[in-house]
């Protein structure tokens, strides 16, 4: 006979279990369901990159992935490479898998059930690198690199150029590929595969190495160009500037890939250049503050410079791949660094033309400050006033000053004897700006048959004027 409490007891634990295997049920298909899209299945309502892949598998999605380059070409060329480059010669493909599972590792499986009962949708994005063989690729590119080992061979030095318009030393066209960096090439490859680029433009990264004799030959002529900007200069004050073009005529590269710098070659730029800072009596051109156009040469104003030592000091800055200012030793100095028409003075000067038989002076800012029509010497007599360019020197006087003409006739006495009161000289104390009390006119053509023993004549006013005016060492242009 049965107890009526144990019956009880029996049913009271029957209920308890069926929760917990329900419970348990259910666990058990949550875990499933994060397990299916957390690993192989793409959740309902998922789009990948723009395509739907709903309940697709991730190997599905890899596989498809992965195929995507199949029918790919890239057109890849540089200095000395033209390579087509084929899917199929390379194994070039995605790597699907890791594209996939990245992809699905952007859903969040966990929330499967709320994610299929709202229907919820979701767009998920991807990066996919490449897989090719890396020999394989490289092995496209040995011929261009044959090709260009057998061109170094036969240029040898000549394989290095200057480029005028790049201002730099070049390789020659078709050098570069024998000196592909493979590392670089793969990377910017594979780079540019990733993104399917259908033409590929090789940089300076990928052609060259820097551990080669022939770049390292590239590295050192370039090296001397860091020296472009050095300048020869007069007393502080640039004269001439040196170029990357100049420097290029300097350096040579041998057939070994030895670079030189060839010091006659610099020297003899110094000297071209040194010779026209020489100006004493050399022939200058300038516009006068008028707009004339003047030429004029001799006299004893201007530079006298030295060569030597500025070559030398130029080849130690070349050498020193750096840009300096070479100061030019001189024994006399201008004014100013003479410029493209050899005009070494400043604006302040005295212009006496004998052409125009008129004397000019202009200010330190160009300004016309004194002018006066004067007689120049007697041309009939062929005491022609010297033409050139000197300087007012420490002769000047005035006051009761005689003048004592030469002895040209012979006779043991000046040729002639006069006074002036304002002596401004300009060739040592025989030739000067100075006043004619005894001329009643001036300017013409009276130089032509009645003009000085080679002085410049003015009226007496205007001589004052000057000599009020004048400083020492004032230049004095005398020209037709």
């Amino acid at each position: 006979m049965s107890s009526p409490q144990r019956t009880g007891g029996r049913h009271s634990k029957a209920l308890w279990i069926v929760p917990l295997v329900i419970l348990g049920v259910l666990l058990a298909a949550y875990l499933g369901g994060v397990v299916a899209f957390s690993q192989f299945f793409f959740m309902p309502g998922t789009t990948l990159d723009g395509q739907d892949v709903s309940l697709r598998t991730v190997d599905q999605v890899a596989a498809e992935k992965a195929g995507a380059l199949g029918d790919y070409e890239a057109h890849v060329t540089g200095d000395g490479v033209d390579v087509e480059v084929r899917a199929s010669d390379i194994s070039l493909a995605y790597d699907g898998e890791a594209y996939a599972r990245e992809a699905i590792g952007q859903t969040n499986a966990w929330a499967w059930p709320v994610e299929l009962a709202t229907g919820a949708r979701r767009t998920v994005s991807a990066e996919s690198a490449v897989v090719f063989d890396r020999d394989a690729l490289l092995s496209l590119f040995q011929p261009s690199i044959d090709a260009a080992s057998q061109r170094v061979k036969e240029l040898g030095g000549d394989a290095v150029s200057y480029d005028a318009e790049q201002g730099a030393f070049v390789l020659d066209s078709g050098v570069a590929a024998s000196y592909l960096d493979a590392d670089a090439l793969v990377d910017a490859l594979s780079r540019a595969f990733t993104d399917r680029a259908a033409s590929i433009e090789l940089g300076a990264d990928e052609l060259a190495h820097t551990d080669d004799a022939l770049h390292a030959a590239l590295d050192a002529a370039n090296a001397y160009l860091a020296a472009a900007g050095s300048a020869l200069a007069l007393d502080g004050q640039e004269a001439r500037a040196v170029t990357a073009d100049d420097i290029a005529g300097w350096v040579s590269v041998g057939d070994d890939l030895t670079v030189s710098l060839d010091q006659d070659a610099v020297g003899a730029w110094v000297n071209e250049a040194v010779g026209s800072l020489n100006t004493v009596g050399s022939e200058r051109t300038y516009t006068r503050p008028d707009g004339k156009q003047v030429t004029v040469s001799g006299g004893s104003y201007g530079w006298e410079v030295d060569e030597g030592s500025a070559t030398t000091s130029l080849v130690d800055a070349l050498n020193a791949h750096e840009a300096r200012q070479v100061d030019v030793p001189y024994s006399q100095s201008g004014q100013v660094a003479p410029d493209d028409g050899g005009r070494d003075w400043g604006s302040r000067y005295i212009d006496i033309d004998l052409t125009e038989q008129h004397v000019r002076m202009y200010d330190d800012s160009g300004a016309l400050i004194w002018e006066s029509d004067c007689v120049s010497g007697d041309h009939s007599q062929g005491y022609d006033t010297p033409t050139g360019v000197n300087q007012v020197n420490s002769n000047m006087a005035t006051g009761d000053v005689q003048l004592r003409g030469l002895d040209y006739n012979g006779d043991g006495e000046p040729d002639y004897i006069s006074h002036v009161k304002y002596w401004i000289p300009f060739v040592g104390n025989l030739v000067a700006l100075h006043d004619a009390n005894w001329r009643s006119s001036f300017g013409g053509s009276i130089y032509q048959y009645n003009g000085s023993h080679g002085c410049v004549n003015l009226p007496v006013d205007k001589a004052a004027e000057l000599y009020n005016l004048v400083k020492l060492g004032d230049v004095v242009v005398v020209h037709y």
